[in-house]
């Protein structure tokens, strides 16, 4: 279940023996306890929090990744760590794709971080071409969310041709890298390497600037269905700033400093400020994006308008690869709840309030190496995972449960199908406190265009 909805009337008809009132649980129907996550429990330790975990004997295990966050967050609800052998988990936490027969076997009751071909949103060539097809489906404006790009060498012809009407400078980057690794500018074809596969983009030379610095925002997008596709923006984020003032002299070409946001670039940088202060998030070289939009609406401009915008890229960038990854699903994931994602997207806003998108994040870092990265970063997971649903079952305890077929007819969408609208509605949902309902998405653009994306409110 992507998300759980308190039923009033079951509540009350249902017997005091059967629905115990914990602050943890919600009961899905009359019977099915389901796990609440509390953000605070990360520095609390609460037994009271720990109880439901502990009672139901809940387990996790993490596969070769490591996340202090995730094994906290975890720990702390009562769960219990098994051995990255062991089939008896509630959660699996891993930092690659999974193998089909490790996904065909999975229980109703089990969680996986990834979902089979994420690889098509979370690899730079393939996001490329996805949105490309897109572009050339329902019009290259309709889907303008990323710089002109092309994939060498096989676009090699393509891209000199567009070299020589706008020299640049354009950007370099790996199809299968993370954390500013391999990035660089260019302002001549000849120094671009032809012997492996890279990107090549037009690179954005009038970047919204704060304070003179080049910056970006990492935002959290949460998938925990593809059929149908549900989608949530967690209303908060990260602003990555370089450390050099932005100058567009062609001779500041290479300085990774001034050109690249990465965290992991701008921390070696000697001018990196960092803050200690988890309630500061206006100063150094990380700020919220909470902190980015009230900067923007004092200084006149429409934070509304460019969130609309924003929520707009998200849901276009995950339609592109919608069809294939929902494909994959088919075939190997035995229940529609069995798979999450969480993406980071690096979004870049231009001088004209304009968002790119960057890249979509495979496992995006949940490194808490300030204050405020563990104020964000505790909360969006403990969201998550609320969202995610996790049925209070001893992993021990195995149960014949339906399959497939069965398990979506009894969660089949109940409504006449919608009329085609006539534009993208932004998404809404995945909020810290689950206090903002999220609302029915009809996109013109989904593989199928009376398929509502359905962002489930939680109560």
């Amino acid at each position: 279940m992507p998300a759980v909805i308190r039923d009033k009337e079951d509540s009350e008809s249902s017997s005091e023996d059967e629905q115990e009132d914990h602050p943890c649980i919600v009961w899905y129907g009359r019977k099915i306890p389901v796990l609440i996550f509390q953000a605070e429990a990360i520095v609390s330790k609460d037994g009271n929090i720990r109880s439901v975990g502990e009672r139901y004997n809940l387990a996790f295990k993490i596969v070769r990744t490591e996340s202090r966050l995730v094994r906290g967050i975890l720990i702390n609800h009562g769960f219990h760590e098994v051995h990255p052998n062991s089939n008896d988990f509630n959660l699996m936490w891993t930092g690659s794709h999974l193998k089909p027969y490790l996904l065909r076997n999975l229980q109703d009751f089990q969680r996986v971080n990834h979902f089979p071909r994420s690889y098509e949103l979370t690899r730079k060539d393939r996001l490329y071409k996805n949105i490309q097809r897109m572009q050339q489906i329902h019009g290259f404006k309709n889907f303008h969310i990323i710089p002109q790009t092309f994939v060498l060498p096989s676009e090699f012809q393509e891209f000199c041709s567009s070299f020589s009407k706008d020299r640049g400078p354009w950007i370099i980057k790996p199809v299968a890298s993370s954390r500013g690794r391999g990035i660089y500018l260019v302002s001549n074809p000849n120094q671009i390497p032809l012997d492996e596969n890279i990107l090549v983009s037009r690179y954005i030379s009038n970047p919204l600037l704060i304070d003179d610095f080049k910056f970006d925002v990492r935002l959290y997008v949460l998938v925990t269905s593809y059929e149908p596709l549900i989608i949530y923006l967690y209303e908060e984020g990260l602003a990555r700033f370089a450390t050099v003032r932005y100058d567009r002299a062609a001779k500041n070409i290479k300085n990774q400093f001034m050109h690249l946001t990465n965290y992991s670039v701008n921390k070696k940088s000697s001018d990196y400020v960092s803050c200690d202060d988890p309630e500061v998030e206006d100063y150094g070289n990380k700020w919220s994006m909470s902190a980015i939009l009230r900067y923007l609406k004092q200084e006149g401009k429409d934070t509304t308008l460019l969130m609309g915008q924003v929520e707009d890229l998200v849901i276009k960038a995950v339609l592109s690869a919608e069809l294939q990854i929902a494909t994959a699903c088919k075939m190997f994931v035995p229940h529609r709840n069995n798979c999450f994602e969480l993406y980071g997207f690096d979004v870049l806003i231009d001088s004209n309030l304009k968002p790119w998108l960057l890249e979509v994040n495979l496992s995006p870092s949940l490194a808490c190496d300030a204050p405020l990265d563990l104020k964000i970063k505790a909360s969006m997971i403990s969201d998550m995972f609320s969202l995610v649903g996790f049925v209070c079952q001893n992993p021990l305890v195995r149960q014949a449960r339906p399959g497939r077929a069965a398990h979506d007819r009894s969660f089949r969408y109940q409504s006449q199908k919608p009329q085609r609208p006539s534009t993208a509605q932004p998404c809404m949902g995945f909020t810290k406190g689950s206090n903002h309902p999220a609302r029915v998405i009809n996109h013109p653009w989904a593989s199928d265009p009376y398929q509502p994306l359905t962002l489930t409110p939680m109560d």
